[in-house]
Order: structure tokens, then sequence, then C-alpha cells
């Protein structure tokens, strides 16, 4: 794909109904009877045992599960195996439930047509430059090495895993990062001199096809940014300290903007 059309890609995939911009809010149900921010009715935790979350409404609030009126109370599922997994709610919004580990789940509100998703206009990004597309050595690293990382709205750190350091060099400069795995593609999130002033504050991530060598290719005209840069409702994983870079990285994504130019968030 070339990089035209991956920009491309990446502009049509933020307007989608489960585009980066169209996430409202989530908020995990651990309580009964709580209000979740753009969505109506009032949510709980579902029977144990049961994968998914228990909404109280009326008919005039409008929510429907599996296409059917919610007036009273209704099971909304974790994934189309256990039951209706999707409710809609007034105004376009749609909402799914979310889990990390299938014992405790969040509802996920995303409306396409949200104020903030209509305001969005466009990824900013670098030209292009062939000066960014770097070659690593790969080094494997002690099997269950960890790094610790904060997230976008909790700042306690929580240790992930990395599969790998890839090694290379910038102006004749030594450079290591370290690397997740997400897929086949090695995936590296990064800060650099551009962080804050250029580029999206929080940083931005890098996706690194793994060759099954011990080379790899950096093509930091694809650099991404993280989702938070598109709504404050997510709460990204955010670059490990490590992953600080003393230089500026003037390629790939820059900011996500509004129709007047300025940043969107």
């Amino acid at each position: 794909m070339t990089l035209a059309d991956f920009r491309a890609a990446r502009d049509r995939a933020a307007r989608g109904p489960r585009g980066s911009v169209a996430f409202v809010w989530g908020d995990f149900i651990d309580g009964d009877d709580q209000v979740v921010s753009g969505a109506p009715g009032l949510w709980s935790p579902a029977p144990v045992g049961i994968a998914g979350i228990v909404v109280t409404a009326t008919a005039a609030d409008g929510i429907r599960i599996g296409g059917a009126l919610v007036d009273g109370t209704a099971t909304l599922f974790h994934g189309s195996a256990h039951g209706p997994h999707l409710a809609t709610f007034p105004g376009g919004a749609e909402g799914v439930v979310f889990s990390y580990d299938a014992q405790r789940f969040a509802l996920q509100v995303w409306n396409p047509a949200s104020e903030l998703a209509r305001g969005f206009a466009r990824i900013d990004a670098y030209d292009e430059d062939p000066a960014w597309v770097l070659r690593a050595e790969v080094y494997d690293v002690t099997e269950g090495r960890t790094v610790a990382i904060a997230h976008h709205r909790d700042p306690r750190p929580v240790e992930v895993p990395v599969v790998a350091e890839l090694r290379f060099e910038v102006e004749g400069s030594p450079v290591t990062l370290l690397a997740g795995r997400y897929g086949d593609d090695y995936l590296v999130s990064f800060r650099d001199r551009t962080s804050g002033s250029e580029t999206y504050g929080s940083g931005r991530t890098l996706a690194v096809a793994m060759t099954g060598t011990d080379a790899a290719t950096l093509d930091f005209n694809r650099a991404t940014l993280l989702p938070c840069a598109f709504s404050h409702a997510w709460n990204c994983p955010l670059p490990p300290a490590e992953n600080t870079l003393p230089f500026r990285v003037t390629a790939g994504e820059r900011n996500v903007l509004a129709a007047d130019g300025s940043a969107l968030l």
C-alpha cells in the first residue's frame, strides 16, 4: 500500500462507526444503576456468570437492544456468541460491551454523528521523507521482560511485555526502541522532540513488520497518532520513558485537525 493510500485509509477509518473520533465515552459497570455519559438508561452489572451488563430504561429513553425497544430491563451481552450485543440510542449513538478479562465489563458509547466527529476534518501529517525509512537490527530480549507504562487518564504504571529491542542509527548516533507485539507486527510507541509542539503531545506509534530475521524496516512516515488524539474518551497506553527519542522525528502523522485548521482537541 502506498503512503497516500495508507493515509487515506486512516482518514476513512477515523470517520467510521467505530472510528477513533466516534468514541464518545466508556465506563466500567461496577455498581447498580450507573449513568454513562452519552447513553440513556441506568446500567448495572449482570448476574454472576453472565457476560454482559444490564440496562434499566423506559420506552421513552429510546434504547434498542438487538432491535427490540427496552421498556424495563434488558441484558447487553459481551459479543454475539452470548446474545444481543449491540444497543442503539437516539441521535445515532451505539453501545457495546468491552472487557479485558471477561470478568469486568464496560459500556462503550460510539457515535459517528457526535459533535466531535462532525468537527473532524483530517489527520495532518508531514510530507513523505525517504530519509526516515531506517533499517534496524532486531535483538531478542529475556523471556518475561516487561516495561512500565502509564495510561492517558491513569498515571499508575502497569507492566507490559517487551518482545524485542529494535536498534538503529540516526545521524550516526545509536538508538534503541523497545517493541511489543500486535498480530504479525512489532508495535513501537515513542515520543520525540516534536511531541507537544509539532505533533500530538502524548506520542505516536509505529507498526513494524516482523520478517522472521534479525532485521526490520522502520518507516516513520507511517507513524500514527494515539487514539487519544481523536477523543478524550480514549485511555491510551503511553510510550514508556525508554522510548523517548532525543531528536525530532519529522515524519508521520502530526495531529488531528478541525475544519478551521486548529487541533480538534
